[in-house]
């Protein structure tokens, strides 16, 4: 865990080359512009997505992903069949998209949202194989600090939000996607005795891609993150 938080802000900028097959419409070809990938692996592609008041964005599509707001936003969007709809997004909001195909102008607000592109949801066959988790797993250990969004067969997505004084036991994390809503300093604890000063900004983006167990004090700030738990680098990690 020590050495993921460390890697954690180089990963978050640096594009591996993956091969993975995506549609002639995909997002990021058509509008890349506003869909600009932050981080390309096995496992998933990230993408930071932002626009403003009158932005308009042409016919693409989205494999299945988890999208976070982290703006406040009002769309028009247009479906292929010409059917045309008004679409939010808040700050903090988080949900399960599944091929989705649209056009969309920005009507009000700024667009600033995180996509996370899940890679086995994209292929045919059976999903990852259900992860076995440790029994100090984050959300049985403090469930109050790490709230549980949703589940699926592909992803596990919980909120991780505490403040200023707070302190989380020792507990342990799969490999996990972060994304910070907010600005937070961390005290983390590792098994070892190893203590590690960590900060937090709004927008970043880290992957832990081994995981690991820690406990936490939260020395500043009032923090909010959405954690997303990817299976398959799970049961790819189990494999090893």
């Amino acid at each position: 865990m020590f050495r993921s938080i460390q890697l954690a802000l180089v990963l978050a900028f640096a594009i591996p080359a993956q091969v993975f097959a995506q549609a002639v419409d995909d997002a990021v070809s058509v509008d890349p512009d506003v869909h600009n990938v932050i981080l390309d692996n096995e496992h998933f592609r990230v993408f930071d997505a932002r626009a403003s008041k009158g932005a308009k964005s042409p016919m693409h599509t989205h494999p299945p992903m988890v999208l976070i707001s982290l703006g406040k936003t009002r769309f028009h969007m247009t479906t292929p069949d010409g059917k045309a709809t008004i679409f939010n997004l808040n700050p903090g909001e988080v949900r399960w998209v599944v091929d989705a195909r649209h056009s969309w102008e920005v009507l009000a607000g700024e667009l600033h949202a995180i996509g996370v592109e899940i890679k086995s949801a994209q292929k045919e066959g059976p999903p990852p194989p259900a992860p076995q988790r440790k029994e100090n797993d984050s959300v049985s250990a403090d469930p109050e600090a790490h709230h549980l969004l949703f589940e699926n067969p592909h992803v596990r997505v919980f909120e991780g939000r505490t403040s200023h004084g707070r302190k989380s036991p020792m507990h342990s994390h799969p490999p996990t996607l972060l994304v910070s809503l907010d600005w937070i300093r961390l005290k983390l604890s590792l098994p070892d005795g190893k203590a590690l000063i960590h900060d937090f900004s709004q927008g970043q983006v880290l992957w832990l891609a081994d995981g690991g167990e820690h406990s936490w004090e939260a020395l500043a700030g009032s923090g909010r993150v959405i954690a997303v738990e990817v299976k398959s680098a799970t049961a790819a990690t189990a494999a090893k």
